[in-house]
């Protein structure tokens, strides 16, 4: 089973050098720099879709990560990306403060067409800064930095709350979501790695303690996702809705928060990841409940990416079937999701036929993550 992981991520990383990569510079950005939000199924641009800013962000983390990987001369793209950022997305407030932030989404004239705040946003420009600043070759390395400081102000001034963690966004909206939380973590340890200060972990470890208060059910060993203002579980369906996705992302990035605070996170992370591959299946669906019970069979091609991560770091952690699973999942994430011109299928239905009406752009992140650390371990 060695030798199968070790294979498939060649052939998975093959794939990403040859393909991905060039197709999605050549195809899946404008002449200014920004990316589409997706493409047709015929891998033509949609060019008259609304865009979420947060897009441009996750891109940016990819081109970064590959030119720092010496895998794809990324660093130009990251740079252009990042000026399309900034100057259609960025926002300043009137106002003595003239505090700044990012609009929620453009239209296709690069007009602002949603300008909500929105702190999952914020947290995948965190993302992108960092991913900047660890290149040498980028020419926005230190505007990045000094962004990054002006972000981290403006999520802990404007979108604190009395009740621990920060608002779903300015204005603030209910019900509040793990989701935003769990990416502010992630993006936390980027600027950690970029820096080596430690303060940046302090929100990290605010966003653990959150986790193993409200997020983590271990009743249930899963995720709880939505909750009123003040951390109780949302009422109704909404409150028992439990998504396999995160709880193999929540495996994962317990794994990296362990390695960067020396903080034990392991039977955690084994319950959920235990509860998560009862009956060892191959991929995940997009929604149960927290009993188990499915909502959404459908298979979002992010979902599958966080699969293969978790099974990766439980291999890290000595689990000893994991190494075998994360070459099984990965040989079945080609078979399935991935297309031979760069593109993929973003969702299987219940029964495993490609049903995606689109292709998401936002979805590349995942993909380049799941395979930076499969790379890494096998």
């Amino acid at each position: 089973m060695a030798s199968s992981l070790k294979s498939e991520t060649k052939a998975l990383k093959s794939w990403l050098i040859d393909a991905a990569l060039p197709f999605w510079a050549a195809r899946g950005m404008d002449r200014r720099g920004g990316f589409f939000e997706d493409l047709h199924l015929n891998g033509r641009a949609n060019r008259q879709a609304v865009r979420r800013i947060r897009v441009q962000s996750r891109q940016i983390f990819v081109y970064a990560q590959a030119q720092r990987l010496g895998w794809y001369e990324g660093a130009p793209i990251a740079d252009k990306t990042y000026r399309f950022l900034e100057r259609y997305g960025f926002q300043t407030d009137e106002g003595p403060n003239k505090r700044g932030g990012y609009a929620h989404r453009i239209g296709p004239d690069y007009t602002v067409v949603d300008p909500l705040r929105d702190f999952y946003d914020h947290a995948f420009h965190l993302l992108g800064c960092a991913s900047l600043m660890r290149l040498a070759e980028a020419k926005n390395s230190a505007a990045a930095k000094a962004r990054a400081q002006e972000i981290l102000g403006f999520i802990d001034v404007e979108l604190e709350t009395d009740h621990g963690g920060w608002a779903e966004s300015q204005p603030a909206s209910l019900p509040r979501r793990q989701n935003p939380h769990m990416h502010f973590l992630e993006a936390s340890m980027a600027l950690y790695d970029a820096t080596g200060e430690a303060r940046h972990l302090m929100p990290a470890r605010l966003v653990y303690a959150l986790f193993t208060r409200h997020f983590f059910d271990p009743k249930n060993q899963v995720i709880s996702e939505f909750f009123t203002q003040d951390w109780q579980i949302a009422s109704g369906d909404l409150g028992q809705s439990a998504e396999p996705g995160h709880a193999a992302e929540w495996v994962w990035l317990l794994s990296q928060f362990e390695k960067r605070t020396a903080i034990a996170t392991g039977p955690i992370a084994s319950a959920l990841y235990d509860k998560a591959f009862i009956g060892n299946p191959v991929f995940l669906n997009d929604e149960e409940n927290k009993q188990g019970h499915v909502r959404r069979a459908t298979k979002r091609l992010w979902v599958q990416t966080e699969v293969i991560r978790a099974h990766l770091a439980q291999m890290e952690r000595g689990h000893p079937e994991a190494r075998a699973r994360a070459g099984r999942a990965i040989a079945a994430f080609r078979e399935h999701y991935l297309r031979s011109d760069g593109t993929w299928i973003d969702q299987l239905s219940g029964e495993g036929m490609p049903c995606a009406k689109t292709i998401p752009v936002s979805t590349f992140y995942h993909i380049m993550g799941m395979i930076m650390e499969a790379d890494r371990l096998s």
